[in-house]
């Protein structure tokens, strides 16, 4: 059988530990406390579905690190679920879709409200 390819999503979380030491020059900023979530999404080859799931939780169990941030503060990326994974069915080449989604809103609610609510970042 040969291997097909498929695409796991993986969520992440930072976690802090320490005291902040705040730069008077970011304090301001720095007061705004939130948690960050990472969302990554892999490209993996793989037998079936339940493979791709193990090599996905592997990756994500490699990727975890952590690291000293500017405040003083141990900083953890940790992998906390493996959201969803599924076979791509696009060749794959340039162009080919690895990932889409649906996001369901409230009848009526603007493309930039969207933008607003999921995609804060913007």
């Amino acid at each position: 059988m040969e291997d097909k390819w498929f695409v796991v999503n993986l969520l992440f979380k930072s976690v802090k530990s320490g005291q902040q030491n705040v730069l008077p020059e970011l304090e301001q900023a720095e007061q705004k406390q939130e948690e960050v979530y990472e969302e990554r999404h892999y490209l993996i080859k793989a037998k079936d579905q339940k493979n791709a799931q193990l090599i996905g939780n592997n990756l994500g169990s490699k990727a975890e690190h952590s690291y000293q941030n500017i405040y003083g503060e141990q900083v953890f990326w940790k992998c906390e679920k493996l959201i969803e994974c599924f076979e791509v069915i696009d060749e794959i080449e340039e162009g080919a879709e690895v990932y889409s989604r649906y996001i369901i809103c409230p009848k009526g609610t603007t493309t930039s409200e969207m933008i607003k609510r999921y995609f804060p970042e913007e």
